[in-house]
C-alpha cells in the first residue's frame, strides 16, 4: 500500500515540478504555460427489473435499486505535459431482493479512477500517455473496459499507450496493459460486500473472473479518404490462472485477435458499416466475430437514421470458454442492453446473432431518442450437460431510449452539464431458457447526469 501510494503521490508531484520553472527562465515559461483545472460529475440511477435472464438459461427474480456514483477531478498541465487524477466513489441502495440489501451501501467505498500522466508530441509526431486511464477504439467492440468485473462503476486501464499521428487523419495506437485483480492503488471504505467472500479482506474483483490479465496491442486508424475510412487493429492478451474462476490454476489463456472494419459512405444520405474479426488461442481456440450495417440518413424533420444490421459472435456446444466461442477481449460493457448482457458470464457476449433494425431520432433541440429491436439467436446449440440442450432462440428483444439535455433546454448555464434519461427494455424469451424460468424480462431507468 505504501508503495502505491508513493506512486500516485510521484506522478503529481512530477507534474508540479516541471511546472514550478525558475522566475528568471521566461522564455521556457511562455513555452510551458502552467494550467491547473477541475471538476467533477455526478451520476444517479433508478434502476428497475422483472425476470432479468442469467447465464444458466434461467432467470432471476424482481431487482429495485438505486446507484449513485460521484467523481471528482483534477488537471495540472505544463505546457505539453499534463499530470491526471480522478477520484470515484459508487454506493447502491437495494429495495430488492432483500439478499443484497447489504451490499455496496453508502459510502463503499473510494477508489481512484484515473492517475496518469502524458506527453503530447514528442518528438513531433507521438502522444505518450502512462497510468490509469480509459481506452477505446472504433466501435468498442474489442476494447473499451478494462475493469469488467464492476459493471459501470469504472472502465479505466493501467496501460501505457502511444499514439502516432500520421497527418491527415491517420493514427496508431500502441499499448500494453496490466489489470490486476485486485485494485493495487490506495482505496478507502468498504471492501465490496457486507454478505459475501469480501469480509474476508478482498477487494472488488475488478477483472471478474479473480483473475490477472494483461496484454498489448496495435490499432489503426485511416480517415483520410471520407467516402471509406477503415481501422486495422492486432490484440494479445492473457489470462492468469493462479487464482481464476475460469481457468484451472497454475495455467493461463492465451489470445491473439485481429481484425478490419470499414466505414463506406455511399452517398451523401447512405452509410455502412462492416467489422470482421478472428481470434486463435490456446485449448485449440478458433473464433470470429462480425457485424455488417447499413444507415440511411435522409434530410427529414426529427433527423432520423435508420440503421439495418446484424451482429455475430462465434460459440461452442460447451459454453463460453469452448474451442470456438468468441473472447470479448478488453470489452464486456453492457453493450446492446441491460437485459441481453447478463444471458452472459459477466458480460462475456458469445455464441450470438442479433439481426436487427435501429432509428435515431431528435424530436427536438436537445433531445434524442433512439429504438432497436430484433430477434436474438444462439447460433450453436448448448449442451446442457444433463445429456440434453438447450434450445437456440434467446428471446425477442426491444428497447427505447430518450435523453433530453435539461441545462441546454433551459438555457441556464449553472445546469448546462445536466442531462435526464429515460430508458426501457423488453425480452420475449425463447427456448433458450429453461421451462420453467422464461417469463418475459422488462427492465426500466431513470438517469439524471451532472458534469461541473
Amino acid at each position: 500500500m505504501k508503495r502505491c501510494m508513493t506512486l500516485a503521490m510521484a506522478l503529481l508531484t512530477g507534474v508540479c515540478a516541471l511546472a514550478a520553472e525558475p522566475s528568471d527562465t521566461p522564455a521556457l515559461e511562455k513555452s510551458r504555460p502552467v494550467n491547473f483545472d477541475f471538476g467533477g460529475d455526478l451520476r444517479l440511477r433508478y434502476d428497475g427489473a422483472n425476470n432479468m435472464p442469467d447465464e444458466k438459461h434461467g432467470e432471476k427474480g424482481h431487482t429495485d435499486y438505486a446507484r449513485v456514483r460521484t467523481r471528482v477531478w483534477g488537471k495540472v498541465t505544463a505546457g505539453k505535459l499534463e499530470g491526471f487524477l480522478r477520484v470515484a466513489d459508487e454506493f447502491r441502495y437495494y429495495r430488492s431482493p432483500d439478499k443484497d440489501k447489504g451490499k455496496q451501501r453508502f459510502p463503499d467505498q473510494i477508489f481512484i479512477d484515473n492517475l496518469y500522466l502524458s506527453y503530447k508530441d514528442l518528438f513531433d509526431m507521438v502522444d505518450v500517455k502512462v497510468g490509469r486511464q480509459e481506452m477505446a477504439f472504433g466501435a468498442k467492440r474489442i476494447i473499451s473496459d478494462g475493469t469488467g468485473g464492476d459493471g459501470s462503476r469504472s472502465n479505466y486501464f493501467d496501460a501505457i499507450r502511444l499514439t502516432f499521428d500520421f497527418g491527415n487523419k491517420r493514427t496508431l495506437d500502441a499499448f500494453a496493459t496490466y489489470m490486476a485483480r485486485e485494485d493495487w492503488m490506495p482505496t478507502l471504505g468498504e471492501t465490496h460486500d457486507a454478505k459475501s467472500k469480501h469480509t474476508k479482506g478482498y477487494d472488488y474483483d475488478v477483472t471478474g473472473y479473480n483473475h490477472n490479465e494483461y496484454g498489448a496491442g496495435l490499432y489503426y486508424q485511416d480517415r483520410s479518404n471520407k467516402d471509406l475510412g477503415w481501422d486495422a487493429y492486432y490484440v494479445w492478451k492473457v489470462e492468469d490462472g493462479e487464482h481464476s474462476k475460469v481457468i484451472a490454476k497454475g495455467d493461463n489463456f492465451q489470445t491473439h485477435t485481429f481484425g478490419v472494419r470499414l466505414l463506406p459512405r455511399f452517398t451523401k444520405t447512405l452509410s455502412g458499416e462492416l467489422e470482421v474479426a478472428g481470434q486463435l488461442g490456446d485449448d485449440s481456440l478458433a473464433a470470429a466475430m462480425a457485424y455488417g450495417g447499413l444507415t440511411y440518413a435522409p434530410d427529414w424533420a426529427l433527423k432520423p437514421k435508420f440503421t439495418a444490421a446484424v451482429q455475430y459472435m462465434s460459440g461452442d456446444e460447451e459454453g463460453a470458454r469452448g474451442d470456438n466461442a468468441w473472447h470479448p477481449v478488453f470489452n464486456r460493457e453492457t453493450g446492446i442492453g441491460e437485459l441481453v448482457a447478463p444471458m452472459f458470464n459477466k458480460y462475456a457476449y458469445n455464441n450470438f446473432l442479433y439481426p436487427h433494425l435501429k432509428v435515431d431520432l431528435v424530436p427536438a433541440a436537445n433531445q434524442k431518442l433512439a429504438f432497436q429491436t430484433g430477434p436474438m439467436f444462439a447460433p450453436v446449440r448448448e449442451d446442457a450437460g444433463n445429456g440434453e440442450s438447450y434450445g437456440t432462440f434467446r428471446g425477442y428483444y426491444a428497447s427505447l431510449k430518450y435523453t433530453l439535455e435539461v441545462g441546454k433546454m433551459m438555457d441556464c448555464e449553472a445546469l448546462k452539464g445536466m442531462a435526464l434519461a429515460f430508458t426501457g427494455e423488453y425480452l420475449s424469451k425463447g427456448d433458450y431458457f429453461k421451462d420453467d424460468q422464461d417469463g418475459d424480462a422488462l427492465f426500466g431507468r431513470v438517469e439524471l447526469s451532472y458534469k461541473f
